[in-house]
């Protein structure tokens, strides 16, 4: 199904300046990440694979099973090529730095000079911490696993990707008022290597998080969070395909992982926050429609969006605004704004289940 005046997501043809912007961002991307390109061609000269035989084992289980879902689950056009580098970084470096390999491919910043980028967490830092009531700043700190890009300011290892992490925790928590003691249930569509999750674990003890991916996303995040959080009981994926369908036995873990087509087999009215980051913005107009609809079955009780404001999906033929999402008549929104980083970037909340 799709939606129009103003809440669904069109799918139209692209205009001449649209299809010109979007050739010169894929030109972009190829430009800035020249060097990165180079280092994945070149350590997949090895004869084997870099990745440990029992990741290995997880993945191929995890594709074999994601390319027999629902062709609706699976990647569009876009992600076809992004995954396929993902595949080639997995090959020739494994989980090696894979915060400034795999993390990076998709990141918006370089650090370039290093005097700019240790003004950027300071100010960024800075902004956030009138707004840090839980204290999260003043615990919490930029892990070492994956190698990631760093300073440190008053002691603590600072990345944009924890600061970006604490600042959407924050743009939820201000919203939705829910508290450190809280059994929230949140479950993110494309949680890429697990940073929104990291947040949520280290921050609220009974809450539980899940995560729902494409292969190449999931199996760095049950890498990276169950080498950080040893002591969360998990399911991983294949392990959670018996656990989605009930309550019970989901209200058993922390950390749930599971490929996307799972979503419809979780229990109504149990999420209570659904979460989607930068995700679907990269999908085709009839995909986006058809996760929406599933969200509004699942009656979760709200949902959080932070993607671009005017995002041009060249290989998908879809652009996508603030104002373009397939929000139903029943949500509310109670919270609309732009992200304390990028200008281009919007965040919103809708509440979806009253009950």
């Amino acid at each position: 199904m799709e939606h129009r005046n103003g809440v669904g997501v069109s799918r139209k043809k692209l205009s001449g300046k649209e299809k010109r912007r979007g050739i010169n961002r894929i030109f972009g991307v190829i430009r800035i990440r020249g060097l990165l390109f180079l280092k994945v061609l070149l350590s997949n000269l090895r004869f084997t694979s870099a990745l440990e035989r029992v990741w290995r084992g997880r993945f191929k289980r995890t594709m074999s099973d994601f390319l027999k879902s629902d062709s609706s689950f699976l990647p569009t056009r876009q992600w076809h090529i992004i995954s396929f580098f993902y595949r080639m970084v997995f090959r020739g470096l494994g989980f090696a730095g894979f915060k400034t390999t795999f993390g990076r491919f998709l990141a918006a910043y370089e650090p370039g000079n290093s005097r700019l980028f240790e003004a950027l967490h300071h100010l960024y830092m800075s902004a956030l911490e009138r707004r840090d009531t839980w204290g999260l700043l003043r615990f919490m700190e930029e892990p070492l696993l994956g190698e990631g890009d760093f300073v440190v300011n008053k002691g603590k290892r600072l990345s944009l990707d924890l600061l970006q992490s604490i600042d959407e925790f924050y743009c939820l928590q201000e919203a939705l008022n829910f508290k450190k003691d809280d059994s929230m249930v949140f479950c993110e569509l494309g949680g890429g290597y697990g940073r929104f999750a990291e947040i949520v674990m280290a921050a609220m003890p009974n809450a539980t998080y899940l995560i729902f991916d494409l292969p190449e996303s999931l199996i760095l995040a049950q890498y990276y969070l169950s080498k950080l959080h040893p002591e969360r009981k998990m399911a991983f994926y294949p392990e959670s395909l018996e656990c989605v369908r009930s309550r019970e036995k989901l209200s058993s873990y922390r950390l749930v992982f599971g490929l996307p087509h799972q979503l419809k087999e979780l229990p109504k009215n149990y999420i209570n926050v659904f979460i989607n980051v930068y995700s679907f913005m990269e999908m085709g107009a009839k995909q986006v429609n058809g996760y929406f609809d599933i969200i509004e079955q699942l009656q979760v009780g709200a949902l959080y969006l932070k993607q671009h404001k005017h995002e041009i999906n060249l290989l998908d033929q879809a652009v996508y605004t603030d104002e373009s999402y397939p929000i139903r008549p029943s949500w509310r929104r109670i919270y609309h704004g732009t992200s304390t980083l990028y200008e281009n970037v919007f965040e919103a909340v809708y509440l979806i289940n009253k009950t």
